[in-house]
């Protein structure tokens, strides 16, 4: 074999050798949400050694969904990396899927062990901070087995195509399904979105279908401890000074209203 063949050779496996090496990092292997059962792409050792920080949070979904309605859910990464991936999945109380999702802009479904996954079909690179993706998830017809649970993960990656020094950061959010709702309901409530909850120092209140409202926050006795406008779609609220321990927070616009339990831990 003369050097011109031998290099080739050589050059031949050291590309093959990088290029196996590097993941694919679209429409990434399902079953790694972090719910009950499953790991996540840094518990299985696909992905580690990462050390960013930030969180992973979804709006569009309110904490009590509607029987066959869809619902426009935006799933973002706010962190210090440099580009960002994710994964989905909504289960019932005995972890079998729960309504069903469809693509957006960038997603993609997959599946695995009869359960309906979103990911990302394009990785996405960190802008201001943060990086998202939207697509719909349809609330079931019925539901036997409440309560309704979405687990979702996000890669904090930085950005070079390998698998090292990437993280995971990960979250989930807990609905509730209504089955009927009289004319009567629909007349008097809003639909509002609060997250994270439990929470510690910070409670968002998204605001769905009206463009202001009025937030009353008491305690477990009725005294008023915070009362604030509320004029952005997601307004966020300063709660750090509470002690622990549970929370009614009364929202009002138009004449209508709608109460949500907080927990501060």
């Amino acid at each position: 074999m003369n050097f011109t063949t031998k290099a080739t050779l050589c050059l031949t496996v050291l590309w093959f050798s990088l290029s196996s090496s590097i993941k694919d990092p679209s429409n990434p292997p399902t079953g790694n949400t972090g719910a009950p059962n499953e790991t996540t792409c840094q518990q299985s050792g696909c992905h580690g050694g990462g050390s960013y920080t930030g969180t992973v949070t979804i709006t569009g979904v309110p904490d009590t969904v509607v029987a066959n309605t869809t619902y426009t859910i935006t799933l973002t990464n706010t962190s210090n990396a440099v580009r960002a991936g994710f994964q989905m999945v909504c289960l019932d109380a005995l972890n079998a899927q729960c309504g069903t999702f469809t693509n957006g802009t960038g997603t993609s479904i997959g599946a695995t062990g009869g359960k309906q996954y979103i990911r990302q079909s394009q990785v996405k690179i960190m802008t201001g901070g943060s990086a998202s993706w939207t697509f719909t998830w349809k609330a079931p017809a019925t539901l036997t087995n409440a309560p309704i649970t979405f687990y979702f993960v996000t890669l904090a990656a930085n950005g070079d195509g390998g698998t090292s020094n990437d993280n995971v950061l990960k979250s989930s959010k807990v609905v509730r399904l209504k089955t009927t709702t009289s004319n009567k309901d629909v007349a008097n409530s809003i639909a509002v979105n609060v997250f994270p909850n439990p929470t510690k120092d910070v409670l968002n209140i998204e605001l769905n279908d009206t463009q202001k409202a009025d937030l009353t926050l008491t305690d477990i006795n009725g005294r008023i401890l915070i009362m604030k406008n509320l004029t952005e779609k997601v307004n966020k609220i300063n709660i750090a000074h509470l002690s622990s321990g549970i929370y009614n927070a009364q929202i009002q616009s138009n004449g209508k209203s709608v109460s949500k339990k907080i927990v501060i831990n």
